[in-house]
């Protein structure tokens, strides 16, 4: 390749670079590179390397929304009745028990979206809850939203 040869981004290609993947060689953008410990590379590089550590199947996501409504449906109901105070401190608790009963089950496989997926189902199972009460109060209903606000945020951590 010489000096004056221009080359396009392969992913934007109106815009001229200099810069390559260091793995595959393709042209690069500054908007593309994504700085590695070994150099800059493709977004498309990276995506390949990070994809080796996610080894959850799809019965693993099934296995995981099963067990997040089991667990989060009752886990709504009663903490919906315990007060702002409790739920404040036990909805992060809910969310960490339900992680890691989830995590268990899968027998530890990380997923690219396994952190949705039970977080979905701890909205679902918050949804449910409220369906499924026949007399419901502002008080209960704020607890509810703080359990399920604060169990995702811990299942979030918990699972990314």
């Amino acid at each position: 390749m010489s000096d004056d040869e221009v080359l396009y981004c392969v992913n934007h290609p109106n815009v001229e670079t200099r810069l390559r993947c260091n793995k595959c060689g393709n042209p690069i953008c500054p908007r593309c590179a994504v700085q590695t410990p070994v150099g800059f590379r493709c977004p498309q590089c990276v995506r390949s390397q990070q994809a080796v550590f996610y080894t959850a199947t799809p019965l693993d996501y099934g296995l995981a929304m099963v067990v997040g409504l089991v667990i989060s449906t009752p886990a709504a109901f009663i903490l919906s009745r315990v007060g702002i105070f409790l739920a404040l401190i036990l909805g992060p608790l809910a969310g960490a028990v339900i992680a890691e009963v989830v995590w268990w089950v899968i027998r530890r496989r990380h997923g690219r979206w396994m952190w949705l997926v039970v977080s979905l189902c701890i909205a679902a199972g918050g949804f449910l809850s409220l369906i499924l009460s026949a007399f419901f109060s502002p008080t209960s209903l704020l607890s509810l939203i703080i359990y399920t606000v604060l169990a995702i945020g811990t299942a979030y951590a918990r699972l990314r």
